[in-house]
């Protein structure tokens, strides 16, 4: 059994290092919530690729929650090494076969930081529930919306609108870094610094 009181403590003690958590990567996730966490989410990933869960659902999660970058012919999400950390910790009943309590052990692990939003004025905290993702990131979901629609009608081809995608998504990451005044980035993923944590936009 994982240990979820100090996966979210880990996560509360150091969400505040981060400016924004709409676009994050795996080793930020590690991060902010420890290593436990993210071997079950990649336990979990693996039974996904294995089993082609995710790819054989149709999107129902992704459509559920109005996301605004799912387009059918993509296969996966089109920003997945940077996708939001309630799409991480979210597993349908599809995964149940990966194993029930490790997946209600993550949900209860996301439902803890989640409620720290009623009593801990944080703009990171606020952007744990999405997508929707325009909200946070307007500017990124304005300029990628048009080669969204254009998979999704057949005016362009899901690999190269993906790339597209996942480009900006690179940018934008690098644009919140430099905002904060961090140079030494590589698609907005901050230095490290010495105490081990880096921040993110």
């Amino acid at each position: 059994m994982m240990d979820k009181a100090k996966a979210i403590d880990d996560f509360l003690r150091r969400v505040d290092r981060f400016t924004q958590l709409v676009l994050v990567t795996d080793e930020e996730v590690s991060l902010l919530f420890g290593e436990e966490v993210t071997a079950a989410m990649a336990k979990l990933d693996r039974f996904s690729q294995e089993e082609k869960v995710c790819w054989g659902c149709g999107g129902i999660c992704c459509r559920d929650v109005g996301c605004e970058l799912y387009a059918s012919p993509f296969g996966q999400c089109p920003v997945h090494e940077f996708r939001p950390i309630v799409c991480r910790f979210h597993f349908c009943q599809r995964f149940d076969g990966a194993g029930k309590s490790l997946i209600l052990e993550l949900r209860d692990i996301f439902l803890g930081c989640l409620t720290a939003v009623d009593f801990w004025d944080s703009a990171s905290l606020r952007s744990l529930d999405i997508p929707p993702l325009a909200e946070f990131c307007p500017e990124l979901i304005a300029a990628v919306c048009p080669w969204v629609q254009a998979v999704r009608d057949g005016r362009l081809d899901p690999r190269q609108g993906a790339n597209l995608i996942l480009q900006a998504a690179a940018e934008y990451r690098n644009t919140c870094s430099r905002a904060e005044g961090t140079d030494d980035t590589e698609y907005g993923v901050t230095a490290v610094a010495q105490d081990g944590f880096g921040t993110e936009c």
